[in-house]
């Protein structure tokens, strides 16, 4: 199928559309109304799905319809590229105050186990596709719209050298979206393939957003002590 890559990155930009006009958090992010409090919240939430991320992507291939060898090869150096990135987010927190230890001791949100909980059962009992909206949608995002979520949040107040996990997916993440472009050009064949893999996308991104929107509300909670008197 002919600008795969094309067609998914048109039908995201209708998904977060609905999502932008339809979640009272994510309308407050876009209106730079995030404070530190809430930011610590996703950060804290980003560190433990992105910890399990690389051992995702490299699951998958066990699932794919054919034996791929191109696409493992660059699905395992891909995972691999990822590995560590959820000490990033640890980092940043570090950085604006919060104690290492509590974060590593602590559990995810519902809502982030359920972002990890969906796409390993879709690969494992539905489809592979499904995965492949998943990750365009946690790595489409960033590129498009890492800059500005780190603008507004340095207009909060938030020190600029706490953006490091955002900064670095803002840049990495467009040389992964080349390599989104070989997968869909290889492996997307027919309309039945596209279908999955928006319909990975769409959960995926409902999901993302659901853990977002906890991690705030979260955030407000457990890192107001760091807001500013």
């Amino acid at each position: 199928m002919a600008k795969v890559f094309g067609q998914i990155a048109e039908y995201w930009g209708e998904v977060m559309l609905e999502i932008n006009e339809s979640n009272p958090w994510i309308a407050k992010l876009n209106a730079g109304e995030i404070d530190i409090s809430h930011y610590c919240g996703a950060l804290k939430e980003t560190y433990h799905y992105a910890g399990n991320n690389p051992q995702i992507q490299a699951f998958c291939t066990m699932f794919f319809p054919e034996n791929e060898r191109k696409i493992i090869k660059m699905f395992y150096k891909h995972a691999i590229s990822e590995i560590g990135h959820d000490l990033v987010a640890l980092e940043d927190l570090i950085v604006l105050g919060v104690n290492k230890q509590d974060i590593i001791n602590s559990k995810p949100l519902p809502e982030t186990a359920a972002l990890n909980a969906y796409i390993l059962y879709m690969i494992q009992f539905k489809h592979a596709f499904y995965y492949l909206g998943y990750l365009f949608h946690l790595e489409y995002m960033p590129v498009q719209t890492g800059r500005a979520t780190i603008e507004k949040l340095v207009s909060q107040g938030i020190p600029k050298e706490a953006t490091k996990f955002l900064e670095e997916h803002s840049t990495i993440d467009i040389a992964h979206n080349k390599m989104m472009e070989v997968y869909l050009d290889t492996l997307i064949k027919t309309e039945g393939d596209l279908e999955m893999v928006k319909e990975g996308l769409y959960y995926s991104a409902r999901l993302h957003t659901n853990t977002l929107a906890s991690a705030f509300e979260n955030g407000e909670r457990e890192f107001c002590h760091l807001k500013k008197q």
